[in-house]
């Protein structure tokens, strides 16, 4: 029986972990390793994507290995110095920045091994989000034919598709989705079984998915109300005390666990910055080929068009996903149903969610008002600026139904029907085999040799300014260890040196910053769009004037400030 057939008596307690386990882990690791070994070579010296955000991640996990006590994760003034920033909405992947301060307090902190445990990390969330998908699929589908490989096409389609790949090499909190499916898994468990036990797993998944990314406390959230309404049609009746229970002690004991978390989070009161109507999953994309496809030209028009920037607006499904999907659909039979009208259901409402405020056609709002749209203006839910996210649970959905369609497709015996078999799963796997995979190379610029051998308590300012100048800043910080000016959080919630600094006049200037303790300036040469120089930053050539030069190379200027 599947886990979803809650009649009386249909509920059989399997054990979670099976004895296939191990092989499926092994599987999955080896998969990974095939998949994306152009990053294998380089795991210790450049960081997985491209310059972005992925330098801001690097950070994070630098800040927590070096971090003097618990106070410095949610305050500090290493970047944004002198007055410091909170960090209550900062993208800290928690449960990853964790496992990389545990390997630095046990090999070491250096900026090589630093780079190593942040690409290790990383990697490792394919593996484990795959096998935790594997573990939901293969306890809804039951003990039935071909139960192993769908629950294993399930969890390579959750966790090798584009999506996962975009936002490894661009979000490590966003990435971090192992938790998502164990949630799922022990939630469903604890209601068809009525298990305390298992409730509590569910509260602690749902608590470890949001501390990787606090967006995924709303999916978990939605995916209980959704799951609550779908029983209840399904059944045709109100539902019974312990299906409503289950769902608000389940949240109650998450926001428990994260309240030393959340608490300072609301008061920081952050503000709902714009996105809601721009980073959304657009109706073009879910079928278009993504950057990371190897038919990617053909997608590049329509790419050109999409709101918000591509790597958000990776949500495409998969063809040969969609066509294997609409044949299961065709072939179901009665025992079939709960199943794929579970997974195509869960699809179609985390899909209008992900859509965000309107549906967008080929990159053009529609007008058609959407879900979102008053979910934008609620207190809280209005700070989950990228609806586009949620296709992470449309992808969880996607690989339920796949398995089903796969324990129907080993129903059908003969020579043709295997040989469909075998194109479809090769068609599937090479439809989501990643190409253009980026990388950033790291290292110490010797220039700042100079700021790294002072002993006094001061902060840098990085010139020029910029998003990802700012983040690429707070990557070379731990080259020297000190405080800077310059810094990216997720959001803005205080004004700084920063935004009030004299550019027009570098007399002031100096004033300015001897009087804020930021003793040297470090002068990035120009580097394509990464480092550029306008007007607002002031003149190269006048600070080259103004201070005393202490350091130069082929990437940087250090000057002195006092």
């Amino acid at each position: 029986m599947v886990a979803l057939d809650t009649s009386a008596g249909a509920v059989t307690r399997r054990p979670i972990i099976t004895a296939t386990m191990p092989l499926v882990v092994g599987g999955f690791v080896v998969l990974t390793i095939l998949l994306f070994w152009p990053w294998l070579g380089h795991l210790s010296s450049a960081l997985i994507g491209p310059e972005e955000d992925n330098m801001q991640d690097f950070w994070n996990s630098w800040h927590a290995a070096t971090a003097h006590g618990w106070r410095d994760f949610l305050f500090t003034n290493q970047i944004r110095y002198p007055e410091g920033t909170s960090l209550s909405y900062h993208s800290f992947a928690w449960p990853q920045v964790a496992a990389v301060m545990l390997l630095g307090h046990i090999f070491g902190t250096s900026l090589t091994d630093l780079i190593l445990f942040q690409n290790l990390t990383l990697l490792a969330s394919f593996p484990l989000s795959a096998a935790a998908m594997f573990l939901l699929a293969r306890h809804l589908l039951g003990e039935r034919t071909g139960c192993n490989a769908g629950a294993a096409l399930a969890g390579f389609v959750f966790a090798f598709n584009p999506w996962h790949v975009a936002q490894v090499m661009h979000h490590a909190h966003v990435a971090t989705i192992e938790f998502l499916p164990l949630f799922v898994l022990f939630y469903l468990k604890a209601l068809d079984e009525r298990n305390y036990l298992h409730l509590a797993a569910a509260s602690a998944m749902m608590a470890l998915s949001a501390l990787s990314c606090w967006y995924y406390l709303f999916y978990a959230f939605f995916f209980m109300a959704f799951d609550l309404v779908f029983r209840c049609s399904r059944d045709r009746k109100w539902p019974e005390k312990w299906q409503l229970a289950a769902p608000m002690l389940c949240v109650i004991g998450s926001i428990l666990l994260l309240s030393p978390w959340l608490i300072p989070m609301i008061m920081a009161r952050g503000p709902a910055n714009a996105g809601t109507n721009a980073f959304v999953a657009d109706l073009f994309a879910l079928v278009v080929f993504p950057p990371s496809h190897f038919l990617a030209r053909l997608g590049e028009s329509i790419y050109a068009r999409l709101t918000g920037n591509p790597w958000e607006a990776t949500v495409y499904l998969g063809l040969a996903n969609l066509a294997a999907l609409a044949w299961a659909f065709a072939c179901k039979t009665e025992t079939d149903k709960r199943v794929m009208h579970y997974a195509l259901v869960g699809m179609l409402f985390f899909l209008v969610l992900a859509a965000g405020e309107t549906l967008h056609i080929g990159g053009h709002p529609s007008g058609l008002p959407l879900p979102y749209f008053v979910l934008a203006k609620l207190p809280f839910f209005g700070n989950v600026r990228t609806p586009a996210r949620a296709i992470v649970m449309v992808y969880m959905f996607l690989g339920l139904g796949l398995a089903q369609a796969c324990v129907i497709a080993a129903r059908r015996v003969g020579i043709r029907q295997r040989a469909c078999m075998a194109f479809a799963a090769i068609a599937i796997l090479f439809d989501f085999f990643p190409t253009n995979l980026a990388a950033t190379p790291l290292r110490c610029s010797p220039a700042l040799a100079a700021i790294a051998g002072d002993s006094d308590s001061f902060g840098v300012l990085d010139l020029p300014r910029g998003y990802i100048a700012g983040n690429i800043a707070m990557a070379l910080s731990a080259c020297h260890g000190h405080p800077i000016v310059a810094g990216e959080t997720s959001r803005k919630l205080a004004v700084t040196l920063a935004d009030q600094l004299e550019t027009g006049n570098l007399a002031a200037q100096q004033r300015q910053l001897t009087a804020a303790h930021v003793k040297y300036i470090v002068l990035r040469r120009s580097k394509g769009h990464s480092f550029v120089w306008n007007e607002t930053d002031g003149s190269l050539d006048d600070y080259l004037r103004t201070y005393p030069q202490v350091g130069s190379d082929d990437e940087a200027i250090v000057l002195r400030v006092y």
